[in-house]
């Protein structure tokens, strides 16, 4: 194993801490689920009782893993193999699933890319707003109206949905677009008791994450081990953050405890936003 799998130092006591029964016999939508954080918040949800998890990614083999586990953990799942780009078969694919499934009372945006762009690349720019924006639109779309009252949304953006980063303009206004229609969805679903809120990861100890760093790595000539080592000095806690971590604060954001809790952007960064 090389160093830059290994460099995240984990935090202490955070081995997964489930409240057996919290979610019990619940329906949640969740997107991305293959790898990291849309994994974790699977696993979570299926450990604290989620009766029926639908499990939306466009890679099989990863999504037919996670789905295994979930099963394992005692929860009924229902894997989509979807790209977010193609509308028609989402839409199509979460309505056959949640016609069969039943009521839904969880919906986490999870899937997102974050490939860098010049510019000028509208190629790119196109591509990460269709998957991180808009696919965030069509999937919410096709959920409301299987949505109970009181049900909860969450939306994974990012700390760049609050900043800037080069190369990364496409990246970054997808998510700054996702804290916004966070917003504004809460405030049309308030009547309902329905929460929406987003969470903004930082520096994620996450299979995307590595990508970008030894893309990043590559282009300038670096070492992709010490490019990590310098993203952890710039981080308060001297870590990256957990995707397990990230979860548990979906998991909160979706259970009854957080019913008075909508239209809000929360950051787990380790402190790295230095609380911007």
């Amino acid at each position: 194993m090389s160093e830059l799998d290994t460099a995240a130092t984990a935090a202490p006591g955070t081995e997964r801490r489930p409240a057996p029964g919290e979610l019990a016999g619940r329906t949640a939508v969740v997107t991305g689920a293959a790898q990291g954080i849309g994994r974790e918040v699977a696993l979570l949800l299926a450990t604290t009782g989620a009766g029926h998890l639908v499990l939306l990614d466009r890679d099989a083999a990863p999504l037919d893993t996670v789905a295994k586990e979930a099963r394992e953990l005692g929860a009924e799942v229902t894997p989509l193999v979807a790209d977010l780009r193609e509308r028609d078969a989402v839409r199509g694919a979460l309505r056959t699933a949640l016609r069969a499934a039943g009521p839904l009372h969880i919906l986490v945006n999870n899937a997102g890319v974050a490939d860098e762009n010049g510019p000028d690349d509208e190629e790119t720019w196109l591509r990460v707003l269709d998957i991180n924006l808009h696919g965030t639109f069509a999937v919410t779309a096709a959920c409301l109206e299987h949505l109970v009252d009181h049900g909860r949304i969450v939306n994974v953006s990012s700390i760049l949905g609050k900043a800037g980063k080069m190369r990364n303009t496409a990246y970054c206004a997808s998510k700054h677009g996702l804290i916004g229609y966070t917003k504004g969805l809460a405030l049309d679903l308030a009547s309902r008791g329905i929460t929406v809120n987003a969470v903004l990861p930082g520096w994620i100890d996450t299979p995307m994450l590595r990508r970008e760093i030894a893309a990043s790595a590559e282009e300038i000539g670096a070492d992709p081990a010490r490019m990590l080592r310098q993203a952890r000095k710039s981080i308060p806690l001297r870590r990256l953050v957990e995707a397990r971590e990230a979860a548990e604060l979906i998991g909160f954001l979706v259970s009854d405890r957080a019913a008075a809790i909508t239209a809000q952007s929360l950051t787990v960064d380790g402190g790295y936003t230095r609380g911007m």
